[in-house]
């Protein structure tokens, strides 16, 4: 079952690509086999599919014009993604910090892959290089090279 946030984000998707409850519970059907976003069966994996769906509506629609494009350029989806990325990197920093690499250590990290950028493929690239420095981190104290606990000042 998904999260309250998540059906809240397939329901705004469904209004921005103008869908009326009928055409919602068809296309809900077509992309994840269900017609309602409350069924328990309903996954993250339908949910990622439904909010695609909805937005290449959405774009149709625009391109049609139907509908006109939001002034942010901004979609649930991107909104959704974001979101996700955002809290896969907290989790990984907080990992670090609980090895003894705390914020600083995070942000010289985030900085020398992407120059403190937080576009999304930037945060994607960061997420990446927390997930490298974890794996390498976690390897390191495993097989002895570092304390459990590390110095939280040292550099990157």
């Amino acid at each position: 079952m998904i999260s309250r946030a998540q059906q809240i984000l397939i329901k705004r998707a469904q209004k921005e690509a103008g869908l009326d409850d009928a055409e919602y519970r068809e296309a809900l059907q077509a992309v994840a086999g269900l017609r309602s976003s409350t069924d328990r069966a309903m996954t993250d994996r339908h949910v990622d599919t439904a909010l695609a769906y909805f937005e290449a509506i959405f774009w149709r629609k625009v391109d049609s014009g139907v509908l006109q494009p939001a002034c942010k350029g901004e979609s649930s989806r991107d909104r959704y993604v974001s979101s996700a990325v955002s809290s896969e990197i907290s989790q990984l920093e907080s990992e670090l910090g609980k090895l003894g690499f705390g914020a600083a250590y995070c942000a010289g990290i985030r900085h020398r892959a992407v120059q403190d950028a937080t576009d999304l493929p930037s945060l994607h690239v960061y997420k990446a290089a927390l997930r490298r420095t974890l794996s390498a981190k976690q390897k390191a104290i495993s097989v002895g090279k570092l304390p459990a606990t590390a110095d939280a000042n040292l550099t990157v």
